[in-house]
């Protein structure tokens, strides 16, 4: 049995060497044949020599898009492809792309690279040589890339995890703040993560790294944005609070707005932190139930 291996040079991981790697490892006797192509869109068409000159029994198309607009049209334009190749040939074509803006960091990026590569192979295996084995996996949520995310009735185990996004500015007043978010959550059941960032303004990011995690249910904002002598107050709670807003609809998950401001002294500020970050947590209890419903 016989595995084509086709990857980029646009590619910053050797993505080939990789799968040839995995491959090496496996019980079976397969033999295997490598070419490269310079980019994503060259992939298709040296899938099917492989498949149709070379008699491989399956190839894997190993490429990387990069972080722009372009690339994600070029990688959308090469699967077209692979999919018309693997249609012409009657043959599997197991797509292998990651995604440059789908980690945080150069480490998450080569974790998913890895991850991804190997599983695949591992699948590209088992259809030439044991197609049923795969049967057994079935509806078990396995990814290839990250974390598997387990089956369905798996996830939906009552869950009680929310995050928590404290500013630390002003933390004479965050601090207070994020003790009493904490005291709620146990109270209403809540397990929590929290984050700090340095400022109202940086929120939104961290916590649409939250809400990525679908083990995370909603995140509680707590912050304090002083009047000043401009309006930097009022730009930054409401450009904060618009953004806040926006990922909450994007994820459909609640995000508890427990920021002070704009327009408050700090004496203002001082006396209504307990209060906001109360509402802020009490505010994702009620919200998950009214959507349960």
């Amino acid at each position: 049995m016989k595995i084509g291996v086709v990857d980029t040079t646009f590619s910053r991981v050797n993505m080939g060497a990789i799968a040839l790697d995995e491959i090496k490892k496996s019980k079976n006797k397969v033999t295997t044949t490598r070419t490269t192509v310079p980019g994503i869109k060259d992939l298709a068409v040296e899938c099917k020599l492989l498949l149709e000159k070379e008699k491989c029994d399956i190839v894997l198309a190993l490429g990387m898009v990069g972080g722009m607009e372009i690339d994600q049209q070029c990688a959308h334009e090469a699967s077209l492809g692979i999919q018309q190749a693997k249609l012409m040939t009657n043959k599997h074509i197991i797509e292998v792309f990651v995604h440059e803006n789908e980690a945080w960091d150069a480490n998450e990026l080569n974790e998913i690279f890895e991850n991804r590569i190997r599983k695949h192979v591992q699948n590209a295996v088992a259809l030439i040589t044991d197609p049923k084995s795969l049967t057994e996996n079935a509806g078990l949520g396995i990814r290839q890339g990250k974390d598997d995310e387990g089956s369905l009735a798996q996830w939906q185990v009552q869950k009680t995890k929310i995050g928590i996004v404290v500013a630390k500015f002003n933390p004479e007043i965050t601090q207070r703040m994020v003790n009493k978010a904490l005291e709620v959550a146990r109270k209403v059941g809540f397990v929590a993560e929290v984050r700090e960032v340095p400022g109202v303004f940086d929120m939104p990011l961290v916590v649409k790294k939250l809400l990525m995690d679908k083990q995370i249910i909603g995140v509680a904002t707590l912050g304090a944005v002083i009047k000043g002598e401009t309006a930097h107050d009022e730009i930054v709670t409401k450009t904060t609070a618009s953004k806040l807003a926006y990922l909450s609809l994007e994820f459909r998950k609640p995000v508890g707005l427990g920021i002070i401001g704009h327009n408050v002294s700090w004496e203002q500020a001082e006396a209504r932190a307990e209060t906001y970050a109360e509402h802020s947590i009490e505010a994702i209890g009620q919200l998950i139930e009214v959507l349960r419903k």
